[in-house]
């Protein structure tokens, strides 16, 4: 099998082309086209075509906005990246969004700002997103079924045959890595009729210590070791049953956490994350790729953010043409840099126009809540 190596057209900018090397990116494994004026830019994609193009805003000669318009103009598939400045006028912003870019980035930026919007924008994974199965077996034989609130007590189970209460299952989770897979015993602690299904509440029963470890890193958090910072990814719902006391001895040094895997917070979540961000001895941390639900909260509940600050988050986008809905991931710094005016976009469906669809004062008022 043949595997082809995304092309990346990129400003000869030294701090971009130096976060282009850093660890991360070794494992994307792109080909570097650089390019050092508007008028280059424009005859390398026309000759290379590559699949994502990262240039500066104020190119020399043509400009970086005009050149992203002439990128999409001649292939709408292609992402564009745009660089500004530290301060955005209104004029740059309506440039930024007639230029048809995908994403907007504020220079200076750290290799983990870039790369995560240089991942989402390839379809790459991105630091801590293993995937993984779950196989459900009923009396030796395999069950069709649909595993949802998967954790490291028990899950809620959608089965096409009756399942009565107090009857046992077999779960089986298959992470993607080769490890595993891991047995875990589920019993069924109530279980309801409904629309031809059962739907069944599953805890599990004598969990090993391996098997736990397992189901809280692909469920929970898992730890990744990145560039002397150790990146702690979050996932799924911070509820009653959250449990963050395993998290507290690794949380040594520069800590960045990663909460784009982040679904729901409720109350009770947020004040069993509170208590922790409060109880772990960590030197200073960081926010990366916010998901909305987190934002939400971070925004009501000053205590969310504890002492970090929000790097990059994402945020809902709406076209009023098509419907389309979507999360885009923004730069803290540009939105601060645009006076909390939130960058408009193209939608990829209609090419009308992708705005935020919020109040940005509310969704916004976390950065208000950044410490140092």
């Amino acid at each position: 099998m043949v595997t082809t190596v995304p092309k990346v057209l990129v400003s000869n900018n030294s701090e971009l082309l130096r976060h282009f090397t850093a660890p991360p990116f070794r494992e994307l494994d792109l080909q570097l086209l650089v390019a050092s004026t508007g008028e280059e830019a424009c005859e390398t994609f026309r000759v290379e075509a590559p699949s994502l193009v990262v240039l500066d805003a104020e190119l020399p000669g043509i400009s970086g906005y005009d050149v992203a318009a002439a990128c999409k103009k001649q292939n709408l598939a292609t992402r564009v990246i745009l660089v500004a400045g530290k301060r955005l006028t209104a004029d740059q912003m309506r440039k930024v969004t007639a230029s048809g870019c995908d994403e907007l980035l504020i220079a200076p930026m750290t290799a983990d700002e870039l790369y995560d919007v240089v991942a989402l924008q390839l379809g790459a994974p991105r630091p801590g997103t293993e995937p993984f199965k779950v196989e459900v077996s009923f009396k030796g034989r395999p069950l069709t079924a649909s595993v949802h609130n998967l954790s490291v007590d028990g899950a809620r189970i959608v089965a096409v045959e009756p399942i009565e209460e107090g009857q046992t299952l077999d779960v089986a989770i298959v992470p993607d890595s080769g490890d595993g897979p891991i047995h875990v015993r589920a019993r069924a602690v109530w279980a309801q009729p409904r629309d031809g299904k059962t739907v069944i509440g599953a805890a599990f029963e004598n969990v090993d210590e391996r098997a736990r470890s397992l189901v809280a890193r692909l469920t929970q958090w898992q730890i990744v070791q990145d560039s002397g910072r150790t990146r702690v990814v979050l996932r799924g719902d911070f509820t009653e049953a959250t449990r963050f006391d395993d998290l507290l001895p690794m949380m040594v040094g520069r800590i960045v956490f990663d909460l784009a895997q982040v679904t729901y917070m409720n109350s009770l979540g947020v004040r069993a994350w509170c208590e922790f961000l409060r109880a772990a001895p960590i030197q200073g941390y960081e926010f990366l790729a916010c998901s909305v639900a987190f934002v939400l909260q971070a925004s009501t509940v000053r205590d969310v953010l504890g002492r970090g600050t929000v790097t990059s988050f994402f945020a809902p986008y709406h076209c009023a043409g098509c419907e389309h809905q979507e999360e885009r991931l923004l730069q803290s710094a540009a939105v601060l840099a645009a006076d909390m005016v939130p960058p408009r976009f193209t939608c990829a469906i209609c090419r009308g126009t992708l705005r935020f669809d919020d109040i940005p004062e509310r969704y916004f008022a976390f950065l208000g809540t950044d410490s140092d």
